[in-house]
This record gives structure tokens, C-alpha cells and sequence, in this order.
């Protein structure tokens, strides 16, 4: 049977042996403690604490240098990437000239023979072949059939059609053409695959490849042409660079135990840890706590419903509510870029601001991001738990 052959069954292993060999095969699991787990404002790259901390628009904190060393050597690295597909698809078509001037040269070479009255499958090594002697008997098959076919309907001098004009066509030409390449290619194809192959597979000549460019290993993937954060996940990555980062604004108290500056929310003053889920605003960059957020910076559906202002304007009474940063009192309402302008500098100017969409693109967005943070070490702080999937057993 098959369980009396695994690895943890057998008598000559020590119990510690069959804990190593559960750990590497199968599946495991582990559950995170409060040392695996980064602190808030801890640097994504370099694990240490952020300094001149900058955030992607998704909210993953990173130290300004970190973050463009790794957006230089993302680049760097789409640059070698786009150079081998360039040199790639040029040995491509090397390859491709390389063939078809075969073809058309085994092609003429036949056609030449042919019209010397020379058959070239009539050589002795053609025929000595598994491949010639197949195609000798498919020949001697075709024949018969076709003899059989002319004397069991014989025609008559009225049945018979008359002679068609010669016409020169192109498409025909090419297509005639096409199919002495493709005979040819596959006449090359068989010489090659009758050979006898030399059993030393260690020689150079003939070591085995992976054959990473055949049709039959050519995996298609999606190619990065920007760079990506090197914080996100990989079903769900999101590109960042050097103008969307938005730098951070921490406020800093001074900790009466440690006596060291510690990153407070402004509000409250109090310490932000992973627990206290911090909001940035965008772009001031000031950094508060999830409940001061709630309390100071979001609009109550009670205080909006109830205190109106009679004397805005309609189109302001229907508009998203106003946000403001709870320290410099910044806009933070996300609205379009275009009623943006329509709104400050006239109807007039639209046409301008269209313009302007791909310097826009660039252009940090005002609004609330959630930045990110790793759990706290209860059972509901955040993922706290590890996999990993392997074979599941071993003879």
C-alpha cells in the first residue's frame, strides 16, 4: 500500500526526521504573531522606519529613497526587457529569411532535377528510409486507383471538354509557389528527422534545450511597461511613480517614557499604531486616526440632512459634501477636472483644460486614502495567518 511507503512511516526515522518531512511536503499553516507583523510607518522596502515617508495612492508607506531607487531600477529593468524583445523578435525574423530562402532553394533544386528527367526521390538514401518507402507505397496505391478510375469510365469524343484559355493569375502563381515552399520544408523536415542521432547527449552540439522559443513553450505574458509597487499584491498590482507619490506630514509628540518623538494623529494626540487604522489626505498630507476622521473631517448625514445653506447656489445644494483637512483645511473633495475649472475660471476654458489631460494624469487627486498597515496580533487585527501549499506526500 501506498501510506506504508511515505516518509513518516518508516521505522528508520527519528521523530524529529518525521516533523521535517511533514514540514516539506504537503500543506502547511501558520499563524502570525505580533513580531511578524511591520510597525505602522514602516518602510515596505527596507522594513525600518520610514524616512522623508512618501505614499503611493493606494496607501503604502515607503522612505522616499527606497521608493526611487526602486522606481530607477524598475525602469532600468523595462528598458533590458524591451531590448530583448526587440532582439528577440529580430533572430525571429533572421530565422523566418533563413527558412524560406531554404525552401526556395530546395524548391528550384527539384524543380531543376525535374526537368532533367531526374526523380530525386529515386536516390539510394531516400529510399533506404522508413520515409521513402512509405511514400513509394503511397505512390504505387495512387496509381492503381487512378488506373482502375480511367478504365471504368471511359469517355467519348463528345464528353470530352474543350481546351481553356491560358490565363496568367497571380493568385494562383503564389499559390503554386506557396505549396513547393511548404513541400520543400517538409521534405527538409524528414531528411532531418531520419537521421540517426548520436546517443552522447552531454556533446554540444546536440545537448537538449528547453526550447523556451517553440510554439509549444511560448507563454504569452503581460508585459510591464510601468512600474509597479513593489507593496501590492500580485493579482492585484497598481502602478506608482515619482509624481504620484504623495509625501507625508506626521505630527510628532514627544513620548514621556522614551523621551523620543513619537507619530501622533493632530486631534487627538495620541500614538498611531496599526490599531488606530490612520486616513491620509491627499495631497496636504497630513495623516489622523480612523475616529477623528469620522468625527472631524466627514460630514454627518445628520448636520447635512438638518443645517442647509440658503444662500449657495442650487447646483452646490445637489454637489458631494465639502471635505477639509483637519489641519491646514484643505480641499479634499474629489470632484472632475472639468467642472473644476468650469466652476473657478469660466465656461470658457474647458477647451483649455482638455488640453492639459495628460499632465493631469500625473496629478495627485485630492480625497481620503486608507494607508496601509499590518494586523495587530488578535484574531480579528488583520490577516494573521500564512500558507503554503506543496506535494502532499512522498514515496
Amino acid at each position: 500500500m501506498s501510506h506504508s511507503k511515505r516518509n513518516t512511516s518508516r521505522a528508520v526515522f527519528t521523530s524529529h526526521e518525521r516533523d521535517l518531512a511533514k514540514k516539506a511536503w504537503g500543506a502547511n499553516s501558520a499563524r502570525l504573531t505580533r513580531e511578524s507583523f511591520l510597525d505602522f510607518s514602516a518602510c515596505r522596502l527596507c522594513l525600518e522606519t520610514a524616512r522623508d515617508p512618501v505614499s503611493c495612492t493606494h496607501g503604502d508607506i515607503f522612505c522616499r529613497e527606497c521608493a526611487l531607487s526602486n522606481i530607477l531600477a524598475q525602469k532600468k529593468e523595462i528598458k533590458r526587457l524591451a531590448k530583448v524583445r526587440e532582439a528577440e523578435a529580430r533572430e525571429a525574423e533572421e530565422q523566418k529569411d533563413r527558412q524560406d530562402a531554404e525552401d526556395r532553394e530546395r524548391a528550384i533544386r527539384e524543380f531543376e532535377m525535374t526537368q532533367n528527367g531526374l526523380d530525386v526521390r529515386l536516390n539510394l538514401e531516400w529510399r533506404g528510409t522508413p520515409l521513402g518507402k512509405a511514400e513509394e507505397e503511397e505512390e504505387i496505391v495512387a496509381l492503381v486507383k487512378e488506373a482502375d478510375g480511367s478504365s471504368s469510365t471511359p469517355t467519348s469524343e463528345a464528353q470530352r471538354p474543350g481546351k481553356r484559355k491560358f490565363e496568367l493569375d497571380e493568385q494562383e502563381l503564389l499559390r503554386i509557389a506557396q505549396e513547393d515552399r511548404t513541400k520543400a520544408r517538409k521534405a527538409i523536415e524528414d531528411e532531418k528527422s531520419a537521421k540517426a542521432v548520436l546517443p552522447s547527449f552531454w556533446t554540444p552540439s546536440i545537448t537538449p534545450s528547453s526550447n523556451t522559443k517553440d510554439t509549444l513553450h511560448n507563454v504569452t505574458k503581460k508585459t510591464k511597461t510601468v512600474p509597479m509597487c513593489p507593496a501590492s499584491a500580485e493579482d492585484d498590482q497598481h502602478p506608482y511613480s515619482l509624481h504620484s507619490l504623495v509625501t507625508l506630514d506626521f505630527s510628532e509628540e514627544m513620548d514621556d517614557r522614551t523621551k523620543k518623538p513619537v507619530r501622533s494623529c493632530p486631534a487627538c494626540k495620541k500614538a498611531l499604531t496599526n490599531a488606530s487604522k490612520p486616513v491620509l489626505a491627499k495631497p496636504c498630507g497630513h495623516v489622523l486616526c480612523r475616529n477623528c476622521v469620522e468625527q472631524f473631517v466627514k460630514p454627518s448625514k445628520h448636520n447635512n440632512h438638518h443645517h442647509h445653506d440658503p444662500h449657495g447656489s442650487e447646483d452646490a445644494a445637489g454637489a458631494a459634501p465639502l471635505l477639509l483637512c483637519y489641519v491646514c483645511d484643505a480641499d479634499l473633495t474629489d470632484r472632475d477636472d472639468d467642472d473644476m475649472m468650469a466652476k473657478h475660471n469660466g465656461n470658457d476654458k474647458k477647451d483649455r483644460s482638455k488640453k492639459k489631460d495628460k499632465s493631469d494624469k500625473d496629478k495627485i487627486r485630492p480625497g481620503l486614502v486608507d494607508l496601509r498597515c499590518e494586523g495587530t496580533g488578535f484574531s480579528a487585527g488583520g490577516a494573521n495567518q500564512v500558507k503554503k501549499s506543496g506535494v502532499a506526500f512522498q514515496c
